[in-house]
């Protein structure tokens, strides 16, 4: 007669708790990753409004106004090109630093390197500001793996606690309280 190994109770209770852990660091490491990139951001106020000269980095560069609440319209061109290079964005953005509160205006788009003319018309007194744009989809599809992940993890963790609990006891255990009952 050959019997299959199955763990005891203690062991699926261990693994049980080894996967919570698991997901309490999953999402200690998705936190240290997001505080690092919003602390490590900083926007650059501009000289001026007209005709300023902005370069390209390795990614678009958002430009930024602040107070957050100030109008403002912008235009940029590839100094290179002559070619129209600021796009509007849909998507509201604020950051706020020591010193001011930044809403996102815009981006100026172009190749790596490049140089382009921006020109805004500011109301009031407010400053605009320049920064490389954030990648904030990066961190939304790194926070939905790594959230769904320990989400995943603590489930199953409860699922494996729950079935260990209510699991009937072995046919050994069964038999030893027949006898006591006989």
């Amino acid at each position: 007669m050959s019997s299959t190994a199955v763990p005891s109770a203690r062991r699926r209770y261990l693994i049980a708790a080894g996967m919570i852990v698991l997901a309490v660091a999953l999402g200690a490491l998705f936190g240290v990753i997001t505080a690092r990139a919003i602390a490590g951001y900083e926007i650059t106020p501009l000289d001026g409004t007209s005709d300023v000269a902005v370069t390209v980095a390795d990614r678009d560069l958002a430009i930024w106004v602040s107070p957050a609440s100030a109008g403002v319209s912008c235009e940029s061109t590839d100094t290179t090109t002559s070619r129209p290079s600021f796009s509007t964005t849909n998507a509201s953005m604020t950051v706020s630093d020591e010193t001011y509160s930044w809403k996102r205006v815009g981006v100026v788009k172009g190749d790596s390197g490049s140089t382009h003319t921006l020109t805004c018309d500011v109301a009031g007194d407010a400053v605009l500001g320049s920064a490389d744009n954030p990648r904030v989809l990066r961190y939304v599809v790194l926070g939905v793996a790594l959230g769904g992940t320990a989400l995943v993890l603590m489930l199953s963790a409860f699922v494996l606690a729950l079935v260990t609990a209510l699991r009937r006891p072995s046919h050994a255990a069964d038999r030893s309280a027949t006898q006591l009952r006989l």
